[in-house]
C-alpha cells in the first residue's frame, strides 16, 4: 500500500507543474520625426521596467537578443519587416515581439508600441498613447506595457505586483498644470483676503454686534477677538467670534470668551485661516478627466501653502468648477460655496497647460 501511495504521488507531480511563463521580446524602440535617440531609449527602458516589476511575462534580455541578430545579420537592414520580427522571436524562443517607436505631433509626443505572435505571425496587440511632454515618457510607457500584457495574457492573468498605478498622462504638460495650480489658489486668496473687522457692541450672553469695512465676511466664517486687556493693558487674544448674520447694516455672531477675558467695544476681529476643499473638477469640451484630476489635487495642495485658507475634510467653504479647452488655451471655472449651498464667490481663470 505504500509503495502504491508514493508512486501515485510521484506520477502526479508533473501534473501539478506551473505552465512556463509566457516570454516577450522587445526588438526596438525608434525616435521618429524630431523625437530624439534618448527619449526613445528612456521609452525602451521604461517598457522593459515595467514588464520585470509586472512579473506576469517573462523579457528576453536586450544581450541575448542583440547576439541573436548577429549572427543572423538581422540588424543589417535598420527597421526590421513583420517576417523578421517573427523569426526573431522564434530564435530566442518568445511567444511574442514587440516594437515600439516615440514620434512627434505639434508640441505632444506620440508613443507607439506594437505587438507580433511568433506562432501566428499576426498583430496581437497594436496602440498609440499621446502624452503632453518628455516628463510623461516613463508613465506613458510604462502605461502602453500594463495594457499590453492584459491584451497578451488577458483580463483573468493576475499581476505579482498589485499596486495601482498613480501616473497621469495625458495630451498636457505637467509642470504647467503645476503653476495654473499655483495661479488659480492665488486668485482664490485674492477673493478671501484677511479680513479686520471691529465689535460694535458685547452683552454678556455672548452675542457680538460688528461691522467691517471693504471686503465683507460670510456666514459661518471664524475671527478671532483681539483686544487690550483692562488690567495689563496689553494686547491680547480675548476669544473667538463666529459670524451668522450680515447686512447692510452691521453684522452679528456669538463670541466665546477666553477665561477671565472681557470683549468690549472697539475689539478687533481677525479672520482665521477659512477651511476650504476642493471638489474633484469636472472635465469639460476638450479636456481629459486625467487632467482635471491632477488640477484638482495641485490646486488643493498649493490652496494649504496660502496664509488664509486651510485645505479640510470639514470645510467652511467648498470649491466646485470645471476645466475645458483645448491645450494652450484651458479656461477653470469654480464656484465657491459655503455650507448652506449660498455662492460666495465666482471665479473664471484663463490657463496656458
Amino acid at each position: 500500500m505504500r509503495v502504491f501511495l508514493a508512486l501515485s504521488l510521484t506520477l502526479a507531480l508533473p501534473a501539478l507543474a506551473q505552465a512556463p511563463t509566457p516570454t516577450v521580446a522587445i526588438a526596438s524602440v525608434d525616435a521618429r520625426g524630431n523625437a530624439t535617440a534618448d527619449e526613445a531609449s528612456e521609452m525602451n527602458d521604461a517598457l522593459t521596467a515595467q514588464l520585470v516589476a509586472d512579473g506576469r511575462v517573462r523579457v528576453v534580455e536586450r544581450q541575448q537578443l542583440a547576439k541573436v541578430m548577429k549572427e543572423q545579420a538581422l540588424s543589417q537592414s535598420g527597421v526590421m519587416s513583420d517576417e523578421v520580427q517573427v523569426k526573431l522571436a522564434q530564435l530566442v524562443g518568445a511567444r511574442w515581439i514587440a516594437v515600439g517607436s516615440v514620434g512627434t505631433k505639434g508640441r505632444s509626443l506620440i508613443l507607439s508600441l506594437r505587438a507580433l505572435d511568433s506562432s501566428t505571425a499576426q498583430v496581437a496587440y497594436a496602440e498609440n498613447l499621446k502624452v503632453g511632454s518628455e516628463e510623461q515618457i516613463e508613465g506613458g510607457a510604462k502605461q502602453l506595457a500594463r495594457k499590453m500584457t492584459d491584451k497578451l495574457l488577458g483580463p483573468g492573468a493576475a499581476s505579482s505586483n498589485q499596486q495601482a498605478s498613480n501616473e497621469v498622462i495625458g495630451d498636457f504638460d505637467v509642470g504647467q498644470v503645476k503653476d495654473g495650480a499655483k495661479a488659480l489658489a492665488r486668485s482664490l486668496a485674492m477673493r478671501f483676503p484677511k479680513l479686520v473687522g471691529q465689535v460694535v457692541e458685547a452683552l454678556p450672553d455672548g452675542s457680538v454686534s460688528c461691522r467691517f469695512s471693504g471686503t465683507q465676511p460670510f456666514v459661518g466664517q471664524f475671527f478671532e477677538i483681539d483686544g487690550k486687556d483692562e488690567v495689563t493693558e496689553q494686547e491680547t487674544k480675548k476669544g473667538f467670534f463666529l459670524l451668522k448674520s450680515i447686512s447692510t447694516g452691521g453684522c452679528s455672531g456669538k463670541a466665546k470668551r477666553e477665561p477671565g477675558a472681557a470683549i468690549t467695544k472697539g475689539d478687533s476681529l481677525n479672520a482665521l485661516p477659512l477651511k476650504i476643499n476642493l471638489e474633484s473638477l469636472e472635465p469639460g469640451p476638450g479636456t481629459q478627466p486625467e487632467l482635471a484630476k491632477l488640477l484638482a489635487d495641485e490646486t488643493r495642495s498649493a490652496l494649504d501653502t496660502v496664509p488664509n485658507f486651510q485645505v479640510a475634510n470639514d470645510p467652511q467653504l467648498t470649491a466646485i468648477g470645471r476645466v475645458s479647452g483645448p491645450r494652450g488655451r484651458r479656461t477653470v471655472e469654480l464656484q465657491v460655496i459655503d455650507k448652506g449651498g449660498n455662492v460666495v464667490q465666482k471665479l473664471e481663470l484663463p490657463g496656458s497647460f
